[in-house]
């Protein structure tokens, strides 16, 4: 299997093509409504995959691009200005932007999650013992050795999960009976056990990585509903009518006392309440009328599908193509010589150049960077004993 600049271009494609359909879907209420958000959430698991496996399979085939890849080759190789006698090109341009811009954004999450733990540290803590009581039931039941902390305060303005490794639940001052705060603390609880705050971490820094991709951007808005979903699904996983129609209320009696919920801390917290009137009553609806689950045969369909997808993502890779100057363009003092996988190959020297042999005769010293385009890379890379 080998790597080129070709192949993670296609892994980029297919990056934005996976998350693009989840996003479809996920705004498909009836799908929904009917399936839930696991599927979706699959999909655009799948298409990160995907991206972080750049590779060309020996069953690839080249596709020959002969406009649109030439063109993007010749326009990324143009030299742009010269420093200190080396040749820049906009390529290079844009891969320093990149970095710039990855570097500027990771910085912005790091910083963000230090101004988060400070600004808990200096919140104004009330004494709630009706709020330490239940929580410390939960706690008790799912993971009873687990350091946490709870913060009422009427600073905080939803109840909310911070801290990617002792878990602090903020909660404002609310007047609730022990129900409702249960079904609160509950659902900020379930975001720490399955992890929510690492996966909303790992998309942020995707985000950070892929900056100049929109495509992510709708991902991550995504992720935040969908998260919200999943716990609802997760607390009320296993009850019965009665328990899901009392979640709901005390969703809603949360919600009355929170008239106008102002954003939450966002990068690395998880809040209770979603402020949009549309995605609150599609959670309700999940909750009062859970999706059905699929089949065994629909989760096989489904699953060969995503399977059949991916492979297809593999077999095709599209590279540029640019045909051999005509008699009227060659130089009469110039050989030129048809290179193909046929009657050439490269051996590596392990210090990212190769050797091309040509008829298996030493023809000449390539660099990495060549080795990734046309014809180089369709050559088969083999090693000196498997010449001899």
């Amino acid at each position: 299997m080998d790597t080129s600049i070709f192949s993670f271009i296609m892994s980029l494609a297919w990056c934005s093509i996976f998350i693009l359909f989840g996003t479809i879907l996920r705004r498909k209420e009836g799908f929904v409504l009917k399936y839930g958000v696991n599927f979706i959430l699959l999909i655009m698991v799948v298409g990160i995959i995907r991206l972080f496996l750049p590779i060309d399979p020996q069953f690839s085939i080249v596709v020959m691009s002969k406009s649109i890849m030439p063109f993007c080759q010749q326009f990324l190789k143009t030299e742009v200005f010269q420093v200190f006698g080396f040749s820049v090109s906009r390529f290079d341009v844009f891969i320093a932007a990149w970095a710039l811009g990855s570097s500027v954004f990771l910085i912005a999450i790091i910083t963000g999650i230090m101004n988060i733990n400070l600004r808990v540290k200096k919140i104004t803590a009330t004494d709630n013992s009706q709020a330490q009581r239940i929580l410390n039931t939960i706690v008790l039941d799912s993971k009873p050795k687990q350091k946490y902390r709870i913060i009422v305060s009427e600073d905080v303005d939803t109840p909310m999960l911070v801290g990617l490794f002792t878990p602090t639940i903020l909660l404002p001052s609310l007047t609730l009976p022990d129900e409702d705060l249960r079904c609160v603390l509950l659902h900020e609880w379930n975001h720490f056990l399955h992890k929510h705050l690492w996966v909303k971490l790992f998309f942020n820094v995707l985000c950070a990585l892929l900056w100049w991709n929109p495509l992510v951007y709708l991902l991550k808005n995504d992720l935040d509903y969908i998260q919200e979903v999943s716990c609802d699904r997760l607390v009320v996983n296993g009850v019965g009518d009665a328990e899901r129609v009392k979640y709901v209320e005390s969703t809603m009696n949360v919600m009355k006392q929170l008239a106008n919920p102002k954003p939450q801390l966002a990068l690395s917290s998880i809040g209770f309440i979603a402020t949009n009137p549309e995605k609150i009553v599609q959670r309700c609806e999940l909750v009062l009328f859970p999706p059905k689950r699929f089949n065994k045969r629909m989760q096989y369909s489904l699953g060969t599908a995503i399977l059949a997808l991916v492979v297809l993502s593999y077999v095709f890779i599209v590279q540029p193509f640019s045909a051999p100057p005509s008699d009227s363009e060659l130089r009469p003092d110039t050989e030129y010589i048809s290179i193909t996988p046929e009657n050439s190959y490269l051996i590596a020297n392990g210090d990212e150049t190769y050797n091309l042999f040509f008829n298996g005769q030493l023809f000449d010293t390539i660099s990495s960077s060549q080795a990734d385009s046309l014809p180089y890379s369709s050559l088969p890379i083999k090693t000196e004993e498997e010449t001899k």
